[in-house]
């Protein structure tokens, strides 16, 4: 018989940072979740059941599958009210069930890009229209997400990725002690799960009470300009895109000083949940080096100790510090500087495209209604299946003359050639796009055709000026109608960018930002030889944020 209690909260050992994460949702929703990523087998998802027992019937939590149907997550017309009473009724999807709570998703990478999109759309307008047959209603949906993922899994879409207001990297204990009490605890309470969680009911009735009494006091809590300007300076300082980040480190901070009982937001508390806020916001987040890690003998560099929450409303001196700030939190905003081999030798490596499971058909309930009454024998009409995501890499080729000076379009070929048969049983779409005379061509659409796709690369010829911003929009063109999380980018050039407008190199980089910027995964390529270079395909990389590699590496 299956116990009613789940593995209690406040017994998880050494992941007090997404605990914290999670709890300063409670206290403030609107804060907009949390995502826990890392190694498997790190009790993310036991911390988030946990939580549902811990805060009880108070707060709506919604576990939705990623193998969940259309019609479980949106809504669907009850069939049963509809073929005994002739009445239209609808049953609530899970997105409308978790209204004013918490939903939950494990292994959130892979849900498939058509519920995600949903996702989207409802966490930045607080619902959703359901259109089912004869019905079209708006649902209230507003929610925290709260999402766990293994990254060697996949990718998440970069938009889904900035909705989480929160984010914890999650790393298995190394400590021997942590880990056999860990093994233990466990052993116990698979063993006898009532009576283990008789001895955390106490605390796992404090930490209620006080998100609750935190709750209560939120809007309370008074926030100086002097911490305004903090907020602002380190989100400038991270090259933060939009204002979001600014806002939840103020709303961040401002619970973490009510889960205190602090009546002001301190400069301290800032340093607390700023690497919650920004490590998945930022242009890219550098942990810290064993140097960085060593403590200093200053007193005043000297880590607080770690407390809990205070008892009974009274407030604490010392505050519980994330992992990453105990570490030594250093945030970089450089990333085309550092050097990034493309894996060509096997697409296993390459951009992890996340796919959604195959999905099971869908009953269309109208139209198998409607056929029933007409007819009085019941058969199932199913809905049009979805097409499974695939995945996608371009190929933009430098063809300009230059790149016929030291034969490097015999390098490049070879290169394409040896990723597109490396493996050859993955389904894999493939496009190429080169420059000709002062613009840019398709010289193959997305084909999944090895030979086709090799017959093309091998016919590729260099002749003319190189107009990269006009291949950067040919590209665009090939992509604008497909979903461009799907894809990876790899640019073959020299970076010698010489026509398109007065200031073709800006025009380039202009372009890409504009139409190329939701590609997840793009790679410039460096084919320029010589003793002398001028390094400009490395300054595209840098200045696009792109991964860099040079031709010499392989």
């Amino acid at each position: 018989m299956q116990s009613k209690y789940t593995y209690p909260f406040t017994a998880i050992l050494d992941q007090e940072d997404l605990k914290l994460c999670l709890v300063l949702n409670l206290i403030d929703p609107s804060i907009g979740g949390v995502l826990a990523t890392g190694d498997k087998g790190t009790a993310k998802t036991t911390m988030v059941r946990g939580l549902s027992q811990l805060m009880g019937d108070d707060f709506p939590f919604v576990n939705l599958p990623i193998g969940a149907t259309e019609d479980r997550v949106l809504g669907s017309i009850n069939l049963e009210a509809l073929i005994n009473q002739k009445t239209t009724m609808v049953d609530k999807g899970l997105l409308a069930q978790a209204h004013q709570g918490f939903l939950y998703i494990d292994e959130v990478n892979l849900l498939n890009d058509y519920l995600m999109d949903v996702l989207l759309d409802a966490s930045a307008t607080g619902g959703y229209h359901l259109e089912r047959e004869s019905i079209s209603q708006w649902m209230d949906s507003r929610f925290c997400l709260v999402g766990t993922m293994n990254p060697e899994e996949g990718a998440l879409r970069p938009q889904l990725l900035d909705r989480f207001g929160l984010s914890v990297h999650i790393t298995t204990p190394k400590e021997i002690k942590i880990r056999t009490k860990i093994a233990m605890q466990r052993l116990n309470f698979d063993s006898d799960p009532e009576a283990f969680y008789q001895k955390f009911e106490k605390e796992e009735r404090t930490i209620k009470t006080q998100v609750l009494l935190a709750k209560e006091r939120l809007h309370k809590v008074t926030i100086s300009e002097t911490i305004q300007e903090q907020c602002a300076e380190l989100t400038i300082a991270n090259q933060v895109e939009g204002m979001r980040a600014d806002i939840l480190l103020l709303k961040t901070a401002r619970a973490y000083a009510a889960y205190y009982n602090k009546e002001q937001v301190t400069t301290e508390m800032v340093t607390v949940i700023a690497p919650f806020v920004l490590q998945h916001r930022a242009k890219e987040y550098t942990p810290p080096s064993n140097q960085d890690q060593e403590q200093s003998s200053d007193p005043e560099n000297q880590e607080p100790k770690e407390e809990t929450a205070p008892q009974n409303g009274q407030s604490n001196t010392t505050y519980q510090l994330p992992k990453t700030v105990r570490q030594g939190l250093k945030f970089t905003a450089s990333k085309a500087t550092k050097k990034q081999e493309i894996p060509l030798d096997t697409l296993q490596k390459l951009y992890q495209v996340s796919y959604p499971a195959q999905r099971q058909p869908e009953i269309s309930v109208l139209q198998s209604v409607k056929n029933y009454l007409s007819t009085n024998k019941f058969r199932t009409i199913y809905k049009q299946a979805t097409k499974k995501a695939v995945a996608r890499i371009v190929f933009l080729v430098d063809t300009s003359a230059s790149m016929a000076i030291e034969q490097q379009m015999g390098y490049i070929k070879g290169i394409i050639e040896k990723t597109i048969t490396s493996c050859p049983m993955q389904k894999v779409q493939y496009a190429i796009v080169g420059l000709q005379d002062t613009t840019a061509k398709v010289f193959q659409e997305f084909t999944t055709s090895t030979p086709q796709i090799l017959s093309v690369n091998y016919q590729l010829k260099t002749g003319g000026k190189t107009n990269l911003g006009a291949a950067f929009f040919k590209v665009y063109e090939v992509l604008r109608s497909m979903n461009m999380q799907t894809v990876q980018l790899f640019v073959f050039t020299d970076g010698k960018i010489n026509t398109g407008t007065e200031n073709p190199f800006q025009y380039a980089v202009t372009t890409y930002k504009k139409y190329l910027a939701r590609i997840p995964k793009a790679t410039i390529v460096d084919t320029e030889y010589g003793f002398v270079r001028l390094g400009k395909a490395q300054q595209l990389a840098q200045q696009l944020r792109l991964g860099y590699s040079t031709i010499s590496d392989f």
